[in-house]
Formats: C-alpha cells, structure tokens, sequence
C-alpha cells in the first residue's frame, strides 16, 4: 500500500483554514440559493454558478498546504539493522603453528585472517574485539576494544616470532588453561565496567552478542613417545576442558574454531629451517634430536568437538587459496541483535512539486469553466 509522510507535518494544521473557509462557502452557497428569484417562464437558475470557481480556489488552497508540508514517498519504510557484537579472537601460538605444510606458515595464515575480518567490514565500527594468544601460557594481548586501528595493528603482529629461544613459551599448548583465562580475563573487565571494582559477590552474566573465534591447529593432545604418564595427562586434560566449556555455556560463549594446517601434517624439525642463521650449530643439532619423530597435523575432530560443545562450528584452511572470511563474518552476524529502524531520510521521493502542478491546473480548470 502507498503511503506518504510530510518533512513539515506541523504545517498541515494550516488546513483547518481550508476546512473553515470551505465550510464558510457551503453556507454562504445555502444562502444564495435560499434568497434567488423564483423560477419563471425561460429564466435559468445555474445549481452552482459562480461560486464553482471559488470552491475550485478552495481546493486549490488545500494542496498548496500539502506543497507547502513538503509531502514524500518513503522507497523504504522502516529497515532492518544489525547490532554490535563483541569478538574474542584466541590464537594457538605453540610451535606447531609455525609449519609450513599449507604454503605459509599456520600463525602467519592466523594473523592475517584476523586483520582481514576488520579491513573487510566483518568487525565494523561499534564492536569491540580482543585479541589473546597462549602457548604453554597465556599471553592477553589487548582486551576487548572498540578502537579497532589498535586492534588491526596488534593483529598484524601475529606471526613467528624473531627468537624461537625464548625458554619454554612455544613448546607445547595447554588448551584449557587458555580458554578458562579467556572468559576470567572477560568476567574482570565486565565486573569493573559494571562496578568499578572487584567483588566476591559480582556473578557474570549470560550474553548472546559475545563469541570466541580460535585459531588452531588442534594438535592439542600429542604428546612424546617417551612422555611420562601421557595417557593420564590426556584424560586430565580432556576433564578441565569440559569444566571450562561449561562455564563458557553459562556465559553465553560460543566458540567458532578455525582450524589450520593440512591433515597429512609435517614433522616438527621443519620449524627449524627458518631459524638455522639464528641457532648454533650445536642448538640445532639439540633441538633436531629434541624434535626427532614428532609431527603436526590438522586435528579437525578436536576442533569440531570444542566448538559444537558450546553451540558453535568449525572451519579448516589446508592452503593457501581458502580464506575463512566468510565463515568469520558469518558467525559474527549471528550474534549481533535485530532491529527496525525508520529510514525515511533515505531513498525519498519528495512529492511537493506534484501538488504544486496539480493545483495550478486545478486553478486553470476552474478559470475555464467559470463565466463571471
């Protein structure tokens, strides 16, 4: 159905003139009537006469009023909009992460994929977006933000790092210690927000506009041969991650996982081929022997599993020719709320200059039609 709306609405109140004035020429048009000459042989009484043309002015009044309104034809009544939504961004900075085996390397792939979902409008102004990385420990490196030229050019830095030397940081990745100091990390920051302080008696609350976007290559649970008790370890392991899920549950925190790295894998001591300017020979030859018969590959089932616990999905990028940009902007959107908002001030088709026209040759009519 058409509509039109007015930009000067409070200008139509002018039309009570128009009604008075109109009301005015029925009476005085009774009036005429009532006091003419009775009807005789061959004289001619016209119904309405002269006054057609005033009533013609009348009309013509009405839709200069409505001109003068400004009236117009919303294309778009009301739209649709999407909310913000905030991104926690975790990344597997352990040295698996570091192979080659999909053309780049998987950190290097992880870091761009996230500066790719702000330059390409996943994130876009209003959200707030975190970045935390963890190897063997966890490493927050900026908490959610709306500055989001901070956040790009902290994401820019994820890659492998100048010294893979620096003691035992990339060695290994202990996955839930990880996400149970993501949503720590964010029930702190919410508790100052809201409080201004900590507070034993501060419980977090459950938010549909927050998720966790992890970068990984699952390869959580390989241990060496020659690890003590790895099994138990394992098991360990596998019952504090489904602690930490459940409180994640609680939270509203869904996890989307990207997984990165190819499922034949590579072995580990090709993590050293970029480092040989940098290491003695002596270093290399240690960590040669330290790396000897182990390997890294794409644990997709690890992946899924962490992610469809929470009500989330996973994704995989095994070369160089996929981007999960798609996927990230995807699982974004989902958790941004709906709402309608009234776009009259776009796309509008403003109509007064058709009023104008049809009074003028309303006007012209009632010249024509009317002998004085």
């Amino acid at each position: 159905m058409c509509e039109i709306d007015f930009l000067e609405p409070v200008r139509l109140e002018f039309l009570w003139i128009v009604v008075v004035i109109f009301l005015a020429g029925l009476v005085l048009w009774f009036l005429k009537l009532y006091h003419r000459p009775d009807r005789t042989a061959g004289s001619k009484f016209p119904f309405v006469g002269t006054m057609k043309f005033w009533f013609t002015l009348i009309f013509v009044l009405a839709l200069s009023v409505l001109a003068w309104a400004r009236p117009f034809l919303p294309k778009n009544k009301v739209s649709v909009k999407r909310g913000a939504a905030e991104i926690i961004f975790v990344v597997d900075f352990s040295a698996s992460m570091f192979l080659k085996d999909t053309g780049w390397a998987r950190i290097d792939i992880a870091g761009k994929e996230i500066t790719q979902a702000v330059l390409n409008g996943a994130i876009r102004k209003g959200d707030r977006a975190a970045l935390l990385v963890f190897g063997k420990i966890f490493s927050p490196r900026i908490p959610l933000t709306k500055d989001l030229d901070v956040f790009v050019n902290e994401a820019a830095k994820i890659g492998r790092p100048a010294n893979i030397l620096t003691g035992d940081l990339y060695w290994g990745s202990v996955v839930s210690v990880a996400l149970k100091r993501t949503y720590e990390l964010l029930d702190r920051q919410d508790m100052f927000i809201e409080l201004g302080k900590e507070s034993p008696d501060w419980k977090p609350k459950f938010r549909n506009d927050r998720l966790v976007i992890f970068f990984s290559d699952g390869d959580f649970f390989s241990y060496g041969k020659d690890e003590v008790d790895a099994d138990s370890r394992m098991e360990m392991e596998l019952e504090s991650l489904k602690s930490v899920l459940r409180e994640f549950k609680k939270r509203g925190l869904v996890v989307y996982t990207v997984g990165i790295g190819t499922r034949q894998g590579a072995p580990l001591t090709d993590i050293l081929k970029d480092y040989e300017n940098e290491l003695t020979s002596a270093t290399l030859d240690s960590l040669r022997e330290e790396l000897k018969g182990q390997s890294s590959r794409l644990n997709l089932s690890n992946l899924e599993k962490l992610a469809q616990t929470t009500g989330g999905s996973a994704f995989s990028l095994e070369h160089t020719g996929v981007s999960a940009g798609g996927f990230v902007k995807s699982a974004i959107d989902k958790h941004r709320s709906a709402f309608i908002e009234a776009a009259v001030e776009e796309e509008k088709q403003e109509l007064w200059l058709y009023f104008v026209l049809a009074a003028l040759a309303l006007f012209a009519v009632g010249l024509a039609v009317t002998k004085f």
